[in-house]
Parts: structure tokens; C-alpha cells; sequence
């Protein structure tokens, strides 16, 4: 993406409406997809013997800045984090961390969206 601008007159009102308006922008679609990617990672890298764990992994929304990504499986933190008599088989810690730059490029694309509407918007006249 290309952002030009034509002389910084705007510049100080645009920063402040974009950074007031941001959230409000931006909404919960990015953290929403973000967590979907999440659990859906964990499905597809759970271990399977019954197919219980793997189908009890869910995402959901706690507030409207916060989600839950979550394995209902009573059992799923002992397959993940492994016991004494178990090896480790992680399938949850290994994809919350892997996926933090999906959500890191789902905000910048966002953002960067907006960012551009805010320019067109203050070259032609605050």
C-alpha cells in the first residue's frame, strides 16, 4: 500500500480521529477470525483417539475486547502439557503462540484500511 499525503495541515486531526476511532473501526472481525484460526489449528493437530477432545475445542467471545479459545475435554491439559507417565502431545500452547501474527496482520490490513480512507478524507479538506 501506497499513502501519500498533500501537506500536514490535516496531519494532527487525522492522527486524532484515527486513534479515537480506531477501535470502534476496527470492531471485533479481526479478533474473531484470530481466534478462529486458533482453534482451528488445534483441531487439526489434536491428537485423536475418540475424537472427544477434538471436537470439544471452541472460540468465543468474553467481552468485546477479549476471547476464549478453549478445549472442554476434561482431560485436554494433561494431553498437552503430558504427566509422569505421559509424554507431552501439545496441540493448544504451541498454537496460541504461533498465531499471535495472524491477528498482528489482520489488525496492520485493518488499520492500514482505514488509515487510507482518513488521508483521502483530509487531502480534500478536514
Amino acid at each position: 500500500m501506497k499513502i501519500t499525503t498533500k501537506g500536514v495541515q490535516g496531519a494532527v486531526p487525522l492522527l486524532n480521529e484515527f486513534f479515537s476511532n480506531l477501535p470502534r473501526v476496527l470492531g471485533a472481525k479481526p479478533l474473531d477470525e484470530y481466534a478462529a484460526n486458533v482453534a482451528s489449528n488445534m483441531e487439526s493437530v489434536a491428537p485423536v483417539r475418540t475424537g472427544y477432545l477434538r471436537s470439544n475445542i471452541r472460540s468465543y467471545r468474553l467481552d468485546s475486547q477479549t476471547v476464549a479459545v478453549t478445549s472442554w475435554a476434561p482431560y485436554s491439559g494433561y494431553v498437552d502439557q503430558g504427566t509422569y507417565r505421559t509424554a507431552a502431545r501439545p496441540f493448544f500452547s504451541d498454537n496460541t503462540f504461533q498465531s499471535t501474527g495472524i491477528l498482528s496482520m489482520l489488525l496492520a490490513d485493518a488499520g492500514a484500511q482505514y488509515l487510507q480512507i482518513l488521508i483521502n478524507k483530509y487531502q480534500s479538506g478536514p
